[in-house]
């Protein structure tokens, strides 16, 4: 991305609902960003008309990005967002990719791209599955709110041997580091890679999945944790979603120690192929 552009689209990121109108130095302290700089951009973006300022000297957003967000296609829907993305992972780790969704008690499938290998995991679209049963739907479990959780748990739990603490404390790690990860949980010798994706209002209805057996991923079990993770970011990211709903996730990946590697870096392929 070129660098001025990436600046100027970070004072967008500034605003949020909490922040509805900004100082300067507001802005820059916000976005990490010397204040002369700062104030360069946001003259600009100003001048286009896509900030106001106000008489207090505050900053806000302009109704010209709300007339920009009504010219998006209102057609698109998360498999079109997601597919390319899912392309993307599926040529970098050569196993199957699932984009899933809460239904009812269930995790649904809604979109595959397969694995080339003949050794793989048969999941089709429309396929429903328990929630409590693989990383899949334990992701999706760990960002649900408390009476939702609660409400799963008396309808499923019956028909599923589980140890309630012991899933507790699975699903905050979950939460925490940003990615689920099973081995045989559903179905022996197979491990699942699960992250969230986060939509504009922030919340998490749906999950990225990588799915292979065990002898394969495993290994390379590390690597995949960090793919997925980018390409969860940028499919969220082009859902609307804010810096604010991946902090917490990002401040705990520093705390948390991954199976094999060290620090998870970005995937510049993923970040190309969702543009």
């Amino acid at each position: 991305m070129i660098r001025a552009v990436g600046r100027a689209l970070a004072i967008f990121d500034a605003f949020d609902q909490q922040h509805l109108s900004l100082t300067l130095q507001e802005i820059s302290e916000r976005i990490r960003m010397p204040k002369t700089t700062t104030f360069r951009l946001v003259n600009t973006l100003e001048l286009a008309g896509f900030l106001i300022r106000l008489e207090n000297q505050k900053y806000c957003l302009s109704l010209k990005l709300v007339r920009l967000a009504g010219l998006v296609r209102s057609t698109s829907n998360i498999c079109e967002i997601a597919r390319p993305v899912m392309a993307e992972v599926n040529r970098q780790t050569s196993e199957t990719i699932t984009l899933n969704t809460i239904n009812d008690y269930d995790r649904l499938c809604l979109e595959v791209v397969d694995t080339p290998s003949p050794l793989m995991s048969m999941v089709r679209p429309g396929q429903s599955m328990p929630l409590l049963l693989g990383a899949s739907g334990r992701i999706l479990m760990a960002h649900m709110s408390k009476d939702e959780l609660e409400n799963l748990l008396k309808v499923t739990a019956a028909k599923v041997a589980l140890d309630r603490a012991a899933l507790d404390r699975e699903l905050s790690r979950f939460r925490r580091q940003g990615y689920a990860l099973s081995r045989g949980q559903r179905v022996p010798g197979l491990t699942a890679i699960a992250v969230p994706i986060f939509d504009i209002k922030g919340r998490v209805q749906h999950s990225l999945a990588l799915t292979g057996p065990s002898i394969r991923v495993d290994p390379k079990d590390s690597d995949f944790i960090e793919i997925l993770m980018a390409a969860g970011h940028d499919i969220s990211t082009r859902l609307g979603a804010s810096p604010e709903a991946f902090q917490q996730t990002e401040q705990a990946d520093k705390e948390v120690t991954k199976p094999n590697r060290g620090p998870r870096r970005r995937s510049r392929s993923l970040a190309r192929a969702a543009r």
